[in-house]
């Protein structure tokens, strides 16, 4: 959601849509040529890298304001699938970017590999995977066709997967063999297509009704990159008071409210980015542009799940963390969480793994951190995503939230002179005091405080 007037962004963002009609239809919409691509994605002409196929095209050139790599592929064009020169050809592609360090967008169109590939195909698929693995700058994946196997496999590996609604999908096992397998009778969509990926699995980062639109998009996600590693000068005329957000946390506790009011007030545009929309509600996850700067934004929604933790928000947070590393856009948190939510699921799930894969990702980060606590931040969840654990450069809070190794009703059952001792620690204007916040800010000002913070952050990374 960049602008509720441009009919590019009306298109919903990793969330459920239009319906998908017959398969025939569906590839007939999604067929623009390898080099339509290119020129929709690239802002000129670009240079072109190896041998020009009629089934894969490998080019840099600038798109989005920064010099890229884009690799695409063309099933209709490629007969019995990728043969072990066609997978060399990508390999010496992500090599040329992993040299260069830029980022890489790469469409993959369905192309199944061939098997008698033999040996040579399997090799060079298992470099080219290392390098993606290694490549540290931003790496977009484009599915517009079915793919299984080798393409799903390197899909995954990519910073953001970009599918389109029509006839899109991502599997490692197809459907035949899963069905012969397990005596049912999906098909492809059924089991990996991008409603499976953007509304259950989290896979699809996001999704658009046409490739036009998702490489319209993914020019936007670079134009992203390019304004955060930039040294604007932050708008502090238009940093002023937000009174919208003296109000969005309702005084009765029991009352919920929308997370993303707090993302619109803080906006430039009053309006954001978002990514991963379909998936853990009760995290968002966005593109905020604040006081002329880029922030990715990682809130608590309240009004799902009260903001409480679980393995899917753990995993959308630590996948958009890493994302804003790969673009160098710095981080800011915003926390209201009542703690982790409980049950048999959730521990099973590997819980405690999850939220370690989450510190991790916030630990090795190395763009500049910031933490609000704006509502609560309460137990072990408050803690792993309001302290030191995140290594944020700046912890602060609002003066109405409250911190500590649990709520109220934790202190409740404690003895009263328990109670009494621990009781107080969960101001935060005490928590100043002690040195757990570096400041205490009114809820209007936070615009104006995130504006001059990540200019002043920027411009001490820049040095």
């Amino acid at each position: 959601m960049i602008d509720k007037n441009n009919e590019e962004d009306n298109v919903a963002v990793a969330a459920s849509g239009a319906n998908s009609g017959s398969r025939n239809a569906l590839q007939a919409e999604r067929n623009l040529t390898m080099r339509e691509r290119l020129s929709l994605l690239f802002d000129h002409e670009p240079s072109f890298i190896g041998e020009n196929t009629d089934y894969l095209l490998a080019a840099t050139g600038m798109a989005g304001g920064r010099r890229i790599c884009a690799v695409s592929q063309d099933t209709q064009h490629l007969g019995n699938g990728m043969d072990a020169a066609a997978w060399q050809q990508v390999e010496q592609a992500t090599q040329h970017v992993q040299n260069e360090n830029a980022p890489l967008v790469m469409v993959f169109d369905g192309t199944q590999t061939r098997l008698d590939g033999g040996i040579a195909a399997w090799s060079s698929l298992g470099r080219l995977a290392g390098t993606l693995a290694a490549h540290r700058a931003l790496k977009v994946a484009l599915v517009v066709g079915h793919n299984s196997g080798p393409n799903a496999f390197l899909a995954g590996l990519f910073d953001v997967v970009v599918m389109v609604r029509s006839g899109s999908s991502l599997t490692l096992t197809n459907a035949d063999i899963t069905n012969r397998v397990t005596h049912t009778s999906l098909n492809d969509d059924d089991l990996g297509g991008w409603k499976v990926h953007a509304d259950e699995s989290g896979v699809a980062d996001l999704v658009f009704n046409n490739e036009v639109l998702a490489l319209r998009a993914i020019k936007r996600l670079l134009r992203v990159g390019t304004a955060a590693t930039s040294s604007a000068t932050p708008q502090v005329a238009s940093l002023g008071y937000c009174v919208g957000l003296d109000t969005l946390i309702p005084d009765d506790p029991a009352q919920s409210y929308d997370v993303t009011e707090a993302l619109r007030q803080v906006s430039d545009t009053r309006a954001f980015y978002e990514v991963g929309a379909g998936v853990a509600h009760n995290m968002v996850t966005a593109f905020v542009p604040i006081g002329g700067h880029w922030a990715g934004v990682i809130a608590n929604q309240n009004k799902t799940l009260a903001g409480a933790l679980d393995n899917a928000a753990c995993r959308k947070a630590a996948r958009f963390v890493r994302l804003c590393n790969a673009m160098n856009v710095p981080i800011v948190t915003l926390v209201d969480t009542p703690g982790f939510v409980p049950g048999f699921e959730q521990e099973s799930g590997g819980l405690a793994h999850t939220v370690a894969d989450l510190l991790r990702r916030y630990a090795k980060s190395h763009v500049p951190k910031i933490t609000v606590v704006i509502g609560k931040a309460y137990g072990a969840a408050g803690m792993a995503l309001s302290s030191a654990a995140t290594a944020a450069a700046r912890v602060v809070a609002w003066d109405s939230a409250s911190m500590g190794l649990a709520g109220p009703k934790g202190i409740e059952d404690l003895a009263p002179a328990q109670a009494q001792t621990l009781l107080p620690t969960l101001a935060a204007p005490h928590l100043l005091q002690h040195g757990a916040l570096d400041a205490v800010l009114r809820p209007g000002d936070t615009r104006r405080w995130l504006g001059q913070e990540l200019a002043a952050l920027g411009h001490a990374s820049d040095r």
